[in-house]
């Protein structure tokens, strides 16, 4: 990782914890896949465990007290100021253009801004003349946390002890809402910097998820990771609650076999082109 030159002082941050250990083979194949040489150092949150990857940072937190807990801990130990914050259940689909990407970060920069809703596009708000920007004003846009690009003094400011993700998104739209400076998006007509499929939502595999998987030849683990029936009706809710119980008494289990030294290692997806 120290061989990459990195002129904007950036990186790419995968919050995420050892619950989710079954998505990092799947995420990071798509990831290098449409990125195969990253401009930035990539850092993967965790709990315990690390991913077997030389073009991957793990940062292990310990226990997995919050999101934000594990985010907080993580960044005291990532010297970068320009932040990509990913989540792990975002699945890749396109390739990234590495310009692109730093381009967000120079036009960022240029405006003294904060944060980048950098999967996020409309025509609401001041636009940056000769800039793909857009300023997030009084709420017309919902800033979040699925792709974003912080200065990390700015995260460290969103972020409180003991917060979910949806609780740390409802105080970036609360400082937003309240004249929070800095905060932008990008204007309609900007070209995708990065397009992906959100496969899971909570513990479970959502359906475009597993049809992308399907699409592109991979098989998911689904006693790891569940695809239950999506309805609202009485048994769909009954099986999606006897998969939650079962998850959570796996992951249990995963947790002391992690912490007896045994499986720490999370391997990359093999045979899959």
């Amino acid at each position: 990782m120290s061989s990459i030159p990195n002129t904007q002082n950036a990186a790419t941050v995968i919050s995420s914890c050892d619950a989710y250990s079954d998505l990092w083979p799947i995420f990071f194949h798509f990831f290098f896949k449409h990125w195969g040489k990253p401009s930035f150092p990539v850092y993967l949150i965790t709990n315990h465990r690390h991913y077997k990857d030389p073009r991957v940072i793990s940062i292990p937190v310990g226990e997995d007290k919050s999101w934000s807990d594990n985010l907080i801990n993580a960044l005291k130990s990532i010297p970068e100021e320009n932040l990509f914050v990913w989540l792990d259940d975002f699945l890749v689909d396109r390739d990234i253009d590495s310009a692109a990407m730093t381009a967000c970060i120079e036009q960022l920069d240029q405006v003294g801004g904060k944060y980048l809703a950098v999967d996020q596009f409309g025509d609401l708000g001041a636009p940056v003349e000769n800039s793909w920007l857009r300023l997030i004003e009084g709420g017309n846009l919902r800033a979040g946390l699925n792709l974003s690009l912080w200065k990390k003094t700015f995260l460290n400011q969103v972020l409180e002890p003991a917060c979910s993700i949806w609780a740390a998104e409802s105080r970036l739209r609360k400082l937003n809402r309240e004249g929070e400076t800095g905060l932008y998006y990008l204007k309609t007509e900007t070209p995708k910097v990065v397009s992906y499929v959100e496969g899971v939502r909570g513990q479970f595999w959502k359906p475009q998820g597993i049809a992308y998987l399907r699409e592109q030849g991979i098989k998911a683990n689904l006693k790891r990771r569940p695809f239950p029936p999506q309805g609202n009706d009485f048994l769909s809710k009954f099986f999606r609650s006897c998969y939650k119980r079962r998850m959570k008494s796996q992951s249990a289990r995963e947790i002391r076999a992690a912490l007896e030294g045994k499986g720490l290692e999370v391997l990359p997806l093999q045979g899959v082109s």
